[in-house]
């Protein structure tokens, strides 16, 4: 007899495994509300890739109706999420840091109305008119080091 190997066995799928719902007084009728609704992914060595839980948000929408919030905890590097079809990008602090600098390099050059030249204009633009300082260059180099990371996660790629 062959055993079919499902896309969970295969690592094609993600398997669900729901939280245990523990009850917390004799009887069962208190339970633990944090374990409602929490659902971890795991892939085919068990190890759970995700977690998530859909619950009503904190905040109202727009119109001012009551939404809902799904919150997705990622547990490596290699994890991406999409949204209705589109990659949502997850930043860390460094990328936004590089992110501003990009913006700030941009809001000058264009209020400079100068070429860009790259690091080099980066550089200019961002120590003063006579900050040849190594303590300026080095401020400038790490802003442009930032600048660069944050096109890459943007573009996917990896560091």
């Amino acid at each position: 007899m062959t055993t079919r190997l499902t896309p969970y066995d295969t690592g094609d799928r993600l398997e669900p495994h729901p939280w245990p719902i523990v009850h917390t007084e004799p009887g069962g009728s208190a339970i633990d509300r944090d374990h409602y609704g929490y659902v971890d992914l795991d892939n085919d060595e068990s190890a759970t890739v995700f977690t998530i839980v859909g619950k009503r948000h904190d905040h109202n929408t727009a119109d001012g109706s009551q939404g809902y919030l799904l919150s997705v905890s990622t547990y490596g590097d290699d994890s991406a999420v999409e949204i209705d079809g589109d990659r949502v990008l997850v930043l860390d602090e460094e990328t936004l840091a590089g992110l501003d600098a990009l913006v700030e390099l941009a809001r000058r050059s264009v209020l400079a109305d100068l070429p860009r030249r790259g690091r080099e204009d980066f550089v200019d633009r961002t120590r003063g008119p006579h900050d040849y300082s190594d303590e300026g260059i080095a401020v400038a180099d790490d802003q442009w080091r930032r600048a660069q990371q944050a096109i890459k996660t943007i573009r996917g790629e990896r560091p």
